[in-house]
C-alpha cells in the first residue's frame, strides 16, 4: 500500500516540500542560467555577477524574461506538482486543480478582482505612507529595492506592438498566475490551514508569505491583501482555476494600463482623498462579494480535513498514542 504525504503530519508536510522546492530551484538555476546565458551570448559568470539594478537596463529584457521562465517551472510549477503527486493518489484535485462548486464562482472571481482593483491600490498608498514614519535608512533600503524591482520589471513592460504585449500577458500574466497559485494557495495555503486547523489564519498566514516572497516592501500591505482575497477564492469556491483566473485578471489590468499608457510604474493617483474614498468604497464591495461567494459555498474545514487514520491515533505533534 502506498504512504502518501498526506497522511503525515502538516508540519512534515511542509518541511519536505519546503525541501523539494529549494532543491528543484538549485538544479533548475543552475541549467536554467546556462541556457539564458547561451541564448543572450554572456557567460554564466558574467549572469552570475550582475547585480538588480543591470536588470532594468533595456538590453538585459531577453534576460530577465527568461529567468522569469526559469522560476515559473522551477520554483512553482515543478515543486508544486511533484509534491501534490506524492502527496495524493489525486494530485491534481489534491493542488486544487479540479471544477468550482458552481460555473459561476468563475465569473463572481472575476467581478471581485476587478472590484479589488482599487483596493490594492488604496493600501499601496496606504503601505507607503507607513514607510516614511521608518527610520531614514530603513527608508532607503525599501526604496532602492522597489526601484531596482521596477528597473527589472519595466525592462519586461517595454511594449512596442501587439506580440510584445500578448508576450509580456504570457510572462506577466499567466506564468505567475498559474505558478504562484499552485504554489502558494495549491500547497502552501492547504498546508498553513491544516497546520492552524482554521482557514482564516491559513490563508492569512499564506498571503502574508506571498507577499514578502516578492520582497517589495513597498508593496508589502496591497500584495498580501491580494494573497487573502484569492486564497479566499480558492477556498471558497473549491477550485484552484477560480484564484488563477482571477490573479490573471489582476495582473492583465496592471499590464494593459501600462499598454495604453494610463499609468506607469511610478504613477501617482491626482487626489489622494479621491482615491482613498474609491479605495474605500472597493473594500467594502469586495468584502460584500467575498461574504456572498462564503455564503454560497459549500467549503468547510471538517470536510476539506476529514480526520485520517493518523489522526486518529496520534497527538497534536503526529506521536502515536
Amino acid at each position: 500500500m502506498h504512504t502518501y504525504l498526506r497522511n503525515k503530519p502538516a508540519w512534515m508536510q511542509l518541511m519536505i516540500f519546503g525541501g523539494l522546492a529549494v532543491g528543484l530551484l538549485l538544479i533548475s538555476s543552475l541549467l536554467g542560467t546556462s541556457i539564458v546565458a547561451r541564448f543572450n551570448h554572456i557567460s554564466v559568470t558574467q549572469l552570475s555577477t550582475m547585480n538588480p539594478s543591470d536588470y532594468g537596463r533595456p538590453e538585459m529584457a531577453g534576460i530577465v524574461k527568461g529567468l522569469l521562465i526559469i522560476q515559473f517551472f522551477g520554483l512553482f510549477l515543478m515543486p508544486s506538482l511533484i509534491f501534490a503527486y506524492l502527496a495524493d493518489p489525486h494530485p491534481f484535485a489534491y493542488a486544487g486543480l479540479k471544477a468550482p462548486q458552481k460555473n459561476s464562482f468563475l465569473l463572481l472571481g472575476v467581478i471581485i478582482m476587478i472590484a479589488a482593483y482599487f483596493t490594492v491600490e488604496f493600501l499601496g498608498i496606504l503601505n507607503e505612507a507607513i514607510v516614511h514614519f521608518l527610520p531614514k535608512g530603513t527608508q532607503t533600503w525599501i526604496e532602492r529595492g522597489e526601484s531596482d524591482a521596477n528597473g527589472m520589471l519595466q525592462s519586461v513592460l517595454s511594449i512596442k506592438t501587439p506580440a510584445d504585449l500578448l508576450m509580456t500577458l504570457i510572462l506577466v500574466g499567466a506564468l505567475p498566475a498559474i505558478g504562484e497559485e499552485l504554489f502558494f494557495r495549491g500547497i502552501l495555503q492547504k498546508l498553513f490551514i491544516q497546520i492552524f486547523k482554521s482557514p482564516w489564519p491559513g490563508i492569512v498566514f499564506t498571503g502574508f508569505l506571498f507577499s514578502a516572497f516578492h520582497m517589495q516592501f513597498m508593496g508589502l500591505l496591497p500584495r498580501m491583501a491580494l494573497g487573502i482575497i484569492l486564497g479566499s477564492l480558492y477556498w471558497y469556491s473549491g477550485s484552484l482555476y477560480t484564484s488563477m483566473l482571477g490573479h490573471f485578471i489582476y495582473n492583465t489590468i496592471n499590464v494593459l494600463l501600462i499598454y495604453f499608457k494610463f499609468e506607469d510604474l511610478d504613477s501617482k493617483p491626482g487626489s489622494v482623498a479621491l482615491f482613498t474614498l474609491i479605495g474605500l468604497i472597493s473594500l467594502a464591495l469586495v468584502v460584500f462579494l467575498l461574504n456572498f461567494l462564503r455564503k454560497k459555498s459549500s467549503t468547510r474545514y471538517q470536510t476539506e480535513f476529514p480526520a485520517s487514520y493518523e489522526d486518529l491515533f496520534s497527538d497534536d505533534a503526529g506521536h502515536p498514542l
